[in-house]
């Protein structure tokens, strides 16, 4: 394995540092004994495998979609040596088929799957409460409120992944993600490896083996209910009973400064509940407040609990950040201050970015564009305004097939970028050949996973290490798959021929990939 790479997280000599809240978690897994991780970037979770990959003793790797990322660690979970996966909310949805079954078959070593949900969508094309997921696999959620937890809750919740044979989620959120603290640190405790075991009772799901599984992990759910009661995380803290918050994550932080005097049930192993202390609790408080960002996970419960005393949100609040400038209007449970604040720049494309010689000359031949997650989605706004949808990762391809056969005559372009190719476009493209698809798809080539801030992919020729790897060429794969014509061009100073080549392209009865190669200017070279 190779060494750290210089000049990034330093040797861990001091006994506090000053990190953000995903720096504490990479830490606090480094400091249990992890043994692989694998991800694929996405904010804002991206951090966690970068600063993992500081640590000479983690094997770490961007993976190139998360569904394959969640079962390498999963699989490093079931050969016996502690795992994790990380992930932001829209890639779990990508790793789902794996997590709900892996819910069934459970681990040898600690499994934490690690998911960042992004309230208020500052970099995603929605919101999700990942929440909920604990609630539909039958999984534990362990939710921490600042960096200092997080490094904690790692430990914890692979500790609980041994105990209770279950993978472990780690809900964060952006501002828990990224906010910085000075964190008491520790150094490594090794964890010896298990030895690999053949178990096909406990990791073939045949529907046989499965339904004994389901059986272990209803009697699972009711032994961690019971920890639940138990966790240090789950914390009550009693001063002036006339006024209590059954709350957890970023809104506990913002409430203490708010309501410094007030009382907390701060719920950090928050799932299954533990009924017995909210019930103590509410029994404790004059006034009891339910306060959560997003969805009312927290709050349904103790609805269904009977607790008749508590208060609830108003539902203006279930979508964005529940953040300190709205958080008594929340706590009074009116609605939201709608106040504008001052006017904001809109993000756009970058200045000297390969992009905008694509798009200026999709917008200039008026067609329609399919477009697909990442920086590029930015031409959707003027001054370009040439993208047309953006749904997920992949749909580049797929949506400009389902938009070709609507409207068979039209002009439609389908637009995806090179990271984004691999992590799910390159079964859109094998889909459309198979059904004798026509039309173009642009490949957006800028050498790099730009929009979580420059990642290496299969197509860089790098890893997370930057360490040389084979290169996966993009042209070769698009002909090994049956496109018709392949073409590689640089669009930068070729704007004149990249208009003519898509004219002729969409003139063609084919099915046509044309390669816009030119590096991110942001890429260190």
């Amino acid at each position: 394995m190779a060494k750290a790479n210089a000049g990034k997280m330093p040797a861990i000599q001091a006994q506090r540092l000053f990190l953000s809240g995903n720096e504490a978690l990479a830490h606090g897994a480094w400091e249990a004994g992890l043994a692989v991780a694998a991800a694929y970037p996405g904010t804002p979770s991206t951090e966690i495998l970068e600063t993992l990959a500081t640590y000479s003793e983690v094997d770490v790797q961007w993976s190139v979609n998360e569904k394959v990322a969640y079962e390498v660690a999963y699989g490093a979970a079931v050969g016996g040596v502690r795992s994790l996966f990380a992930c932001k909310h829209v890639g779990l949805n990508v790793a789902m088929d794996p997590l709900m079954t892996s819910a069934y078959a459970g681990v040898e070593a600690g499994f934490v799957v690690v998911v960042c949900d992004d309230p208020g969508m500052h970099s995603s094309q929605n919101e999700q409460d990942t929440r909920w997921v604990g609630i539909y696999a039958k999984l534990p959620v362990l939710e921490p409120s600042s960096p200092s937890e997080a490094r904690q809750m790692v430990a914890e919740a692979l500790a609980i992944s041994e105990k209770f044979d279950t993978p472990v989620i780690i809900h964060m959120t952006t501002r828990v993600s990224h906010t910085k603290e000075d964190v008491a640190v520790g150094p490594r405790v090794p964890v010896e490896s298990k030895p690999l075991r053949i178990d096909a009772a406990k990791y073939v799901m045949t529907p046989a083996n499965a339904r004994r599984r389901h059986d272990f992990i209803e009697k699972r759910l009711e032994k961690l209910r019971a920890a639940s009661e138990k966790s240090k995380f789950n914390k009550v803290e009693l001063k002036d009973t006339s006024l209590g918050f059954i709350t957890g994550g970023i809104s506990y932080l913002y409430l203490k400064e708010t309501y410094p005097d007030a009382s907390f049930l701060k719920l950090g192993f928050l799932y299954p509940f533990c009924d017995e202390k909210i019930s103590e609790f509410a029994g404790q408080v004059k006034k009891l407040v339910v306060v959560e960002e997003l969805d009312p996970f927290i709050e349904d419960h103790v609805k269904q609990l009977g607790i008749r005393k508590a208060k609830f949100r108003h539902p203006s609040f279930r979508q964005g950040e529940l953040g300190p400038a709205v958080l008594e209007d929340a706590v009074s449970g009116q609605a939201k201050d709608e106040t504008p604040s001052l006017p904001s720049r809109p993000p756009r494309l970058c200045a000297g970015c390969p992009h905008w010689a694509s798009f200026s000359v999709l917008k200039k031949l008026g067609v329609f564009v399919a477009g697909d997650i990442g920086c590029y989605t930015l031409a959707s706004m003027p001054p370009t305004s040439s993208l047309h949808t953006c749904i997920c990762m992949g749909a580049g391809v797929t949506l400009q097939e389902g938009l070709r056969r609507a409207h068979p005559g039209e002009k439609i372009v389908g637009v995806i970028g090179d990271s984004t190719f691999v992590h799910s476009g390159v079964t859109g493209l094998i889909n459309a050949v198979y059904n004798k698809s026509k039309g173009i798809v642009l490949i957006l080539d800028n050498s790099t996973t730009a929009m979580t801030g420059g990642q290496q992919h299969p197509a860089t020729g790098l890893t997370i290490r930057n360490e040389p790897t084979k290169q996966l060429d993009l042209a070769a794969l698009c002909r090994a798959c049956g496109v018709d014509n392949v073409d590689v061009i640089d669009p930068c100073g070729n704007i004149a021929q990249l208009e003519q080549l898509v004219q002729e392209r969409l003139k063609a009865d084919t099915l046509s990939v044309i390669i816009a190669k030119h590096p991110c200017k942001l890429i260190k070279r």
